[in-house]
């Protein structure tokens, strides 16, 4: 997605909220100053739908995945914020390109999408916190609480899907409703049109994770070449 470079923090102020939307949730973004340029296209999609809307800037605590952990303590302020409103949390490099109908009618006390993935020749379901819906009630805000909990320790490499699997166990009655694929559609994926567009920016920034795992992949490739050397010198 091009974002205007020349972007900068004054364009959006650090906290910003338009509430004459008339729909029953606010949708809630945060961002860092790297991030103003996307956050800025998904205001302006909002106003564009007329869509209740709460942006605020945070500052960047030192690696993708810890910002990435601000999420459920940033979900739960805005559930305090606006306790007559529910709440959708959208990533802040989104677009909104039609009317969120779909949560007009929502039934569950939360509301997420759940990424079937196939990995060697088993299917799994991954939790996906790109678009999270959470109603301001008791439930809702349990929901909250238990995601935000700092006692469940996953360790400085975690990211806030992390925490929410972490959590799962304290989620006894919940109702949770499966969100539309169109609300969490990928840019680059060729699926239906999207309601919701994510354009995944930390592709572009550093991650520990990603970084940890392609030197794994090297280092066993290496070993195994290794391996395969000596193999060749010994049977020779």
């Amino acid at each position: 997605m091009p974002v205007d470079a020349s972007a900068n923090a004054e364009a959006l102020p650090a906290d910003l909220a338009w509430l004459e939307g008339g729909q029953r949730y606010v949708v809630c973004a945060y961002y860092t100053d790297n991030y103003i340029p996307r956050a800025l296209a998904l205001m302006q999609s909002l106003e564009a739908h007329r869509i209740n809307h709460y942006l605020k800037r945070y500052e960047h605590q030192g690696s993708w995945e810890a910002t990435t952990r601000l999420k459920p303590a940033f979900i739960l302020h805005c559930l305090e914020r606006f306790p007559k409103l529910d709440i959708v949390y959208v990533d802040a490099d989104a677009i909104v390109r039609q009317p969120l109908a779909f949560l007009d009618r929502i039934p569950g006390d939360v509301g997420l999408w759940l990424h079937p993935r196939k990995r060697k020749g088993r299917w799994h379901l991954r939790i996906t916190a790109s678009v999270v819906y959470v109603r301001n009630s008791e439930a809702g805000r349990r929901f909250v609480r238990s995601w935000a909990n700092p006692k469940v320790d996953c360790g400085r490499l975690a990211v806030d899907e992390d925490m929410l699997q972490a959590a799962f166990s304290e989620f006894e009655g919940l109702t949770i409703t499966v969100l539309p694929a169109s609300y969490v559609k990928i840019f680059d994926e060729s699926t239906s049109a999207p309601v919701i567009e994510h354009f995944q920016a930390s592709r572009g920034e550093f991650n520990w994770r990603r970084t940890m795992r392609k030197a794994r992949q090297v280092a066993t490739f290496i070993v195994l070449a290794a391996l395969a050397g000596l193999l060749w010198y010994l049977l020779r």
